[in-house]
């Protein structure tokens, strides 16, 4: 039987936090994948990896035997907003530390899910082999400029996206690629 655990998204995020860098991202001229191509609905790639991040890792309301008091959950609650405040910033998209953070919190998610325990905090290929073998793949079918598949990857999960639209696959393409 499978049990249906809450995401962080379905709970809590830190939403004035996702709103500010995702608009400060717009003013980002140099070295943003935006600069590629116009693309008139873009998502901003902040947005993008916090939403990732929310969807697969799971509220601590959904484990009681970990966290069983509604202050612990605050607790660690508080702990992920933090994480994903941490890897909001352009400058943290590329920041090994944080992203390993990040992806450890997923896998963590993922094999709690499975009944295990995840790979050490700080060996990050064993995370990433992890996510790549464990985690749900992400799948984007109206990638149009290919923030979700680009973000996905970026968190160390196995990433498809298409589009019916060849400018937007291409531009998918040099994005993830």
């Amino acid at each position: 039987m499978t049990v249906v655990r809450k995401k962080l998204i379905e709970v809590s995020i830190p939403l004035e936090a996702i709103n500010a860098a995702s608009a400060r991202e717009k003013s980002i001229r140099h070295g943003h994948p935006s600069t590629l191509h116009l693309w008139w609905a873009r998502r901003p790639l902040a947005a993008c990896r916090a939403v990732l991040f929310a969807q697969l890792v799971d509220d601590p309301s959904s484990w009681p035997d970990r966290f069983p008091t509604e202050e612990a959950q605050d607790a660690e609650r508080r702990r992920l907003h933090k994480v994903i405040e941490a890897m909001l910033p352009w400058e943290a998209s590329n920041n090994a530390a944080i992203l390993n953070a990040a992806r450890w919190e997923i896998a963590r998610s993922v094999a709690w899910g499975l009944d295990e325990e995840p790979p050490a905090r700080g060996d990050g290929p064993a995370i990433l082999d992890y996510l790549q073998t464990k985690a749900p793949p992400v799948y984007d079918p109206f990638s149009g400029g290919g923030s979700i598949p680009l973000e996905a990857q970026r968190l160390g999960l196995r990433a498809y996206g298409s589009d019916l639209n060849p400018v937007a696959v291409l531009i998918g393409k040099a994005l993830v690629e």
